[in-house]
């Protein structure tokens, strides 16, 4: 992240010093420009429509994912929005400040970290907490700024994010002595000697920022003094979102989060699930990035899964009256959740964002993880693999780099497919050129390694080849129990996989020059 004026120069002391040392930085970066500013119209009258314009601007990315927000069907302008100034006229300063601040962060953070799968999650988590606090300041007039309980829960997480992002190493110690039973926060000041809420507040006094935003970052804050007490309040509301979507994402129970806060954020069970799930549909329309995040999440079967613990008798801890885990809710869970098709974008949809893609500058990587999420939630597969050829010697391999749907991005190495048998399914596919279509009756058309992945599946096999040559191939599934692709969708993962092919030839062309 590039510098700014207010914090090029300046030395961090103290505490934050402290942790600069222990991971061996010299300094911390200084919050983007962009950020900072947009950041600091918080506390702007409301008139100040150009100034918003102007910073928004600045930034040609952000200027144009703001506009392709704004006229998404999430929001449903009625008529195309083509100007930043336009639309803060129809949507308003508040919701136009409030989009630009989370998808530059966003951007930010997810730029600057090795990890980006695990950055992704955190922001989208954040990004998700911060919009259910505004509509809860707004729905539940709980007498407080809007716009300030979206900043404060955005940046609750702060200190986790910052240490995810620069001392990687570091966050992974604190995650596994916190699988073992102990604390987020006493595992880290074990570590680092501070908690992550304490390395938050350091890092946005270091910044400059507003003294309310460092407050919020305390966990399980006391009760406001009243509902007068709007610093109180907005400290218990940056807690409580970005807890009720840990509960969501974790598969916790939501009971001992609502005896704590249901009477003063004025919500039950239902109220809570049904704000995480409006703030995810706004999410959805935000970004690649927040979309690809919300798929690794599993957020929507996450929320339906919620749902179900909450009616069913006898409370929503998913545990049987013996205090065992209930089989029968997990097996719900894995077997008939929806297919996870966008309720907001058609496969079309997806078409025309990747074919405007290819019209300009991009990332390969990037692409293959745009067109992954054209085919998962344009058409709707359970697990979407892209395998590259990979030689290393004599040997030649198929090799998951990129994925989404049920598989953790940590095992997507697992589909790894040796070329040397012609006689199975990828090798053939690759071979010919022919897409396949197996039943999971057919896992003995794969080797070892990847029957008891393809078991009980409906597998489809799209290769990849450039100028006759194989470059790669599309992994598709389904559960064996879902309807088959239709000869439309079969057709139109066809039309995506041909992108893909548009795509290296053009990243080839490029190299050339």
């Amino acid at each position: 992240m590039s510098a700014s004026n207010e914090t090029q120069n300046k030395q961090p002391t103290g505490k934050l010093a402290e942790f600069l040392a222990a991971i061996n930085m010299s300094e911390l970066p200084a919050m983007s420009t962009n950020v900072q500013e947009l950041i600091s119209l918080t506390h702007s009258s409301r008139s100040a429509a150009y100034e918003l314009s102007r910073v928004i601007l600045k930034d040609y990315s952000l200027t144009n994912k703001v506009l392709q927000v704004v006229n998404s069907a999430y929001y449903a302008v009625g008529r195309k929005v083509s100007s930043i100034s336009r639309a803060v006229t129809v949507l308003g300063f508040d919701a136009v400040r409030d989009l630009a601040t989370g998808v530059a962060l966003f951007e930010d953070f997810v730029k600057a970290g090795l990890d980006k799968d695990e950055i992704t999650k955190l922001m989208t988590r954040a990004f998700v907490s911060a919009v259910s606090a505004r509509d809860m300041a707004v729905n539940k007039e709980l007498h407080v700024p809007a716009e300030e309980a979206f900043i404060c829960a955005l940046l609750h997480n702060l200190g986790k994010t910052m240490v995810c992002i620069y001392a990687p190493d570091v966050y992974r110690k604190v995650q596994q002595m916190a699988s073992r039973g102990k604390s987020e926060e006493a595992a880290a000041k074990e570590i680092l000697g501070m908690s992550y809420p304490e390395l938050g507040g350091e890092i946005a006094r270091f910044w400059n920022l507003a003294d309310q935003i460092a407050e919020s970052m305390s966990p399980d804050p006391p009760p406001p003094i009243s509902s007068m007490d709007s610093a109180g309040m907005l400290r218990c509301m940056a807690d409580f979102s970005n807890r009720l979507v840990d509960c969501v994402c974790d598969g916790r129970p939501l009971a001992p989060l609502l005896d704590k806060y249901g009477e003063m954020m004025k919500t039950d069970v239902e109220d809570a699930l049904g704000v995480v799930e409006h703030a995810v549909e706004a999410a959805e329309d935000i970004s690649d990035s927040l979309r690809a995040g919300l798929a690794k999440l599993k957020f929507r079967s996450r929320l339906q899964a919620a749902a179900r613990q909450a009616e069913r008798p006898g409370g929503e801890g998913g545990r049987a009256e013996d205090g065992e885990p209930n089989d029968a809710v997990l097996e719900e869970d894995t077997q008939t959740r929806a297919l996870p098709v966008s309720k907001d974008k058609s496969v079309n949809d997806y078409v025309h964002d990747i074919t405007e893609t290819l019209m300009g500058p991009f990332d390969l990587n990037a692409f293959y993880v745009q067109l992954l999420e054209g085919l998962y939630h344009g058409i709707g597969f359970d697990r979407v693999v892209f395998m590259i050829l990979e030689i290393r010697g004599k040997q030649p391999a198929l090799v998951g780099r990129f994925c989404l749907g049920d598989i953790e991005k940590s095992r997507v190495s697992s589909f790894r497919h040796a070329l040397d048998n012609v006689k199975l399914a990828m090798p053939m596919a690759l071979k010919t050129g022919k897409d396949l279509a197996l039943p999971g009756s057919k896992a003995s058309a794969f080797p070892e390694n990847l029957q008891p992945l393809v078991a009980d599946r409906q597998v489809y096999l799209f290769p990849v080849r450039v100028d006759n040559k194989p470059i790669g191939l599309v992994y598709l599934d389904r559960l064996a129990s879902r309807p088959r692709l239709t000869a439309a969708e079969v057709k139109s993962v066809r039309l995506l996989r041909d992108f893909a092919v548009m795509a290296i030839r053009k990243v080839a062309g490029r190299r050339k020059r």
